[in-house]
């Protein structure tokens, strides 16, 4: 009776090949009905171009795409005519200046500069930079000086001329005076004692003007101070003239000793450009020397007590002549260096002569 129980249940053995055809077609009938539905689904998305039809997805699918294709690549390239290409200036890159060309100095009267025509004429002449001569040969200043041996020897200028070239020279014109040194033919009509002299009288040279002896301590500080009275009121550059001994005239009538000994030119040339350099340096001017050709010559280096070096250490620039105008083509001489001469040309200008320089930068 137990036993019978047991059998109740049915066969459960392996399966036969109708149940496994019967599975396969039950899965080819879900794929294929899957299929069909995807086709039906994916046709509103499907494009039909010049090159065959293409499967623009919608967006959600697309970002499912791009996923896939996994980083550093591209899923689709957009067309080259459609790509616009921005490139930033680099700031680190600077466009290259052109070079700039040499100023043009004009040189007028202080008088031009008092007056008030002085910005009009420099602008007239195509000018970015003005000289002034400061200092004749006569020994006349262009402004008052409050140094003892200018206001003993009279040669000051009114006092208004001093607040009227302070103002102009806090402007933005590059301004240059232009100073006779020891060529002065007023402090030793005045103080005999500061004079190159020839017997028991001033020694004169080929203009027929007096001379102060540059190795005259106290004539040396009087340019010195004359020199420091200009860069306080406020110019760009001074240029020294006839800052050394003579080199025109009879020179041989000179009388020597302490005021004249060439075996000391070079020496008392370079105290005095000491002085000078330490006068202008606290108010930034520059300090520029002119040598003409006649100073340049074997002879004329020996008389004047100048040497290439002395105008290497102390010249900002070198200012200098040629045939009787400024020029800057010199014969060359060891320690000059051709940038730091000065071009100016002579021109007639209501019958009075000016000057037009070419400043070389610097």
């Amino acid at each position: 009776m137990s036993r019978a129980n047991r059998d109740v249940g049915g066969y459960r053995g392996r399966r036969t090949i109708t149940d496994i055809l019967t599975f396969i077609a039950v899965t080819l009938a879900v794929i294929v009905i899957l299929v069909l539905a995807g086709l039906f689904f994916a046709q509103r998305y499907i494009v039909y171009t010049d090159d065959g039809p293409k499967l623009e997805l919608p967006p959600f699918l697309q970002m499912f795409r791009r996923e896939e294709a996994g980083p550093g690549t591209s899923a689709s390239l957009p067309d080259p005519g459609s790509v616009s290409v921005v490139i930033e200036p680099d700031s680190s890159q600077t466009e290259p200046q052109p070079e700039q060309s040499a100023g043009c100095a004009l040189e007028l009267t202080v008088d031009d500069v008092v007056n008030g025509t002085a910005a009009a004429k420099l602008e007239e002449g195509d000018a970015q930079a003005l000289i002034l001569d400061v200092k004749e040969a006569s020994g006349q200043l262009a402004w008052y000086s409050d140094l003892f041996t200018a206001d003993w020897a009279e040669v000051n200028a009114p006092r208004t001329n001093n607040d009227a070239l302070k103002e102009w020279n806090a402007g933005e014109v590059y301004t240059i005076a232009r100073v006779c040194c020891f060529r002065d033919d007023s402090v030793p009509y005045s103080m005999n004692k500061l004079a190159l002299r020839k017997g028991s009288y001033n020694w004169r040279d080929e203009l027929g003007l007096r001379w102060l002896s540059p190795a005259q301590e106290e004539a040396q500080a009087y340019i010195a101070g004359l020199c420091a009275e200009l860069a306080y009121l406020g110019f760009d550059e001074i240029v020294l003239e006839q800052f050394f001994f003579p080199v025109q005239g009879n020179v041989d009538n000179i009388n020597q000793g302490d005021s004249y000994n060439p075996a000391r030119f070079t020496a008392e040339l370079e105290e005095f450009l000491t002085q000078v350099q330490a006068a202008v340096e606290p108010y930034g001017t520059k300090l520029s020397l002119r040598v003409d050709e006649d100073v340049l010559t074997s002879e004329g280096l020996a008389l004047s007590g100048v040497t290439p070096q002395l105008l290497e250490q102390y010249a900002c620039r070198i200012w200098t002549t040629h045939d009787g105008l400024y020029a800057l083509s010199i014969p060359p001489h060891e320690g000059y260096e051709q940038e730091r001469m000065v071009e100016i040309v002579a021109q007639a200008v209501q019958d009075s002569e000016i000057f037009q320089a070419v400043i070389p930068r610097q």
